[in-house]
C-alpha cells in the first residue's frame, strides 16, 4: 500500500450530479476499449458482459444524451454477435444464472429503447429456466446449473426478479398472470428456503438436505433480489415486499461496509476470482433501483442509501488511474491488481447509482 496517497484519497468538496455523469462517461470510454464488435463482449467475458450491458442501459435511462452514441452500437451488436461467439443458441448455456443475467440485461435495454425484440429475447431466455422449476429435491426452486448439483441463492433470486420484471412489462402475454404467478411462486419458495439467515443476510445456497449451507454471504446475493421485490410491490400494492427489500439492503450495508462506509466483498483484497469481482456493482445497482422507484421507503433508509452510494462513488473516483478502477474501492488502483471488465463495470454501477440519486 501507499499510505501517503491513501491519506489524500477523499475529496474535500461535495461531488455533484454533473461530476458523477462526467466520471461515468470517462470510465465507459475506457471500458469500450475492451469491447469487441466481432463478439459483442467485453474481454470475452460472458455473464459479466451482461452486467456491463445492464449498467449501460441503467445509465441511459437517466442520461440518454451522455451515452446513446455508445449504446446505439453496443445494444444491437451484442444481441446479434454474443451468442455465436460461444456457439450458444440464443443466450442459453449450462448455467441458469448466466442465462438470467442476460434476461435482465435485455429487459433493461428494452426499457430504454422500447424495442420489443429485446423484451422478447428476455422472455425466451426465461422459458429455459422456467422449464427447470421444481426439478430440485427442495420442493421447488431451480438449480444453479444443468448438471443439477447445487441449489443456490443467486439463480433463484434472478428467477424471481426476472419473473417480476416480465410481469410488469408483459402482463397479458402469453396470458394474464403468466409471469406474476412465477414471481409469487419463486418468492414463496425463497422465503421458506432458509437461505435468508437470522441477520437478514442471504447465504449462498442449500446443502444436500435442502438446508442453509452457511456459506458466506456475498454482496450480489444481497442485492439482486431488491429490484424484484420492488417490482412486486408495484404489481400488488403490497408494501411487505418493500419492507423485506429494505431489511435486506440495510443489513447488507451494515455487514459489508468498513468504518468509512466503503463496500467490500468478503474475498478482498487478494482472493476474489473473476466472478466475485463483479458482485459489488450488482448490490449498488439494485440499491439505486430501490431509491429511484420504490413506492414506499422510510426517509431514514433513503438517506442511508444515498450516503452509501455517494461515499463509495467518491472513493472509487479518487482512487482511479487513467479512468480505470480496481477491485478494492478504498485504495488506489496502483496499489492493487489491474482493472478488468469485471472491476470496471462493477465500479461503474456504483458511479451510475450515485449520479442517479444525487
Amino acid at each position: 500500500m501507499n499510505p501517503t496517497r491513501a491519506l489524500f484519497s477523499r475529496p474535500a468538496q461535495r461531488t455533484t450530479k454533473v461530476d458523477y455523469v462526467n466520471h461515468v462517461v470517462a470510465a465507459v470510454n475506457q471500458m469500450q476499449s475492451w469491447y469487441d464488435t466481432q463478439t459483442g463482449l467485453w474481454q470475452g467475458a460472458w455473464w459479466n458482459s451482461a452486467n456491463a450491458l445492464t449498467m449501460l442501459a441503467d445509465f441511459q435511462a437517466y442520461f440518454p444524451d451522455a451515452i446513446e452514441n455508445v449504446t446505439n452500437i453496443v445494444f444491437p451488436t451484442t444481441l446479434s454477435k454474443a451468442p455465436t461467439n460461444f456457439g450458444y443458441t440464443n443466450f442459453l448455456n449450462n448455467y441458469y444464472d448466466d442465462e438470467l443475467w442476460w434476461a435482465l440485461a435485455w429487459i433493461e435495454v428494452y426499457d430504454v429503447t422500447s424495442d420489443m425484440k429485446y423484451l422478447d429475447t428476455a422472455s425466451n431466455i426465461f422459458e429455459d429456466a422456467k422449464a427447470a422449476w421444481g426439478t430440485t429435491p427442495c420442493n421447488g426452486g431451480i438449480w444453479w446449473s444443468k448438471d443439477r448439483t447445487y441449489v443456490n441463492a443467486i439463480a433463484n433470486e434472478l428467477y424471481l426478479t426476472t419473473a417480476a420484471k416480465l410481469a410488469n412489462r408483459k402482463p397479458r402475454t402469453p396470458y394474464g398472470g403468466y409471469y406474476w404467478d412465477e414471481a409469487i411462486r419463486a418468492h414463496t419458495w425463497f422465503m421458506h428456503s432458509g437461505m435468508i439467515n437470522s441477520n437478514n443476510l442471504v447465504n449462498d445456497g442449500l446443502n444436500s438436505t435442502c438446508q442453509n449451507n452457511g456459506i458466506v454471504a456475498f454482496t450480489y446475493n444481497q442485492g439482486v433480489i431488491l429490484s424484484g421485490l420492488t417490482e412486486m410491490a408495484w404489481s400488488s400494492g403490497d408494501n411487505s415486499y418493500n419492507d423485506l427489500a429494505n431489511s435486506l439492503a440495510l443489513a447488507g450495508i451494515a455487514h459489508f461496509t468498513d468504518s468509512s462506509g466503503i463496500l467490500h466483498e468478503p474475498c478482498e483484497p487478494n482472493s476474489c476470482d473473476g466472478d466475485e469481482q463483479q458482485f459489488k456493482g450488482v448490490f449498488a445497482r439494485n440499491i439505486q433501483f430501490m431509491v429511484s422507484r420504490a413506492n414506499s421507503m422510510p426517509d431514514s433508509a433513503r438517506a442511508t442509501y444515498i450516503k452509501f452510494l455517494q461515499t463509495n462513488a467518491n472513493a472509487i473516483w479518487v482512487d482511479e488511474d487513467n479512468d480505470e478502477f480496481g477491485l478494492v474501492w478504498s485504495v488506489p488502483l496502483q496499489d492493487q491488481q489491474l482493472a478488468t471488465i469485471e472491476t470496471q463495470s462493477s465500479a461503474l454501477d456504483m458511479l451510475v447509482a450515485a449520479a442517479v440519486v444525487s
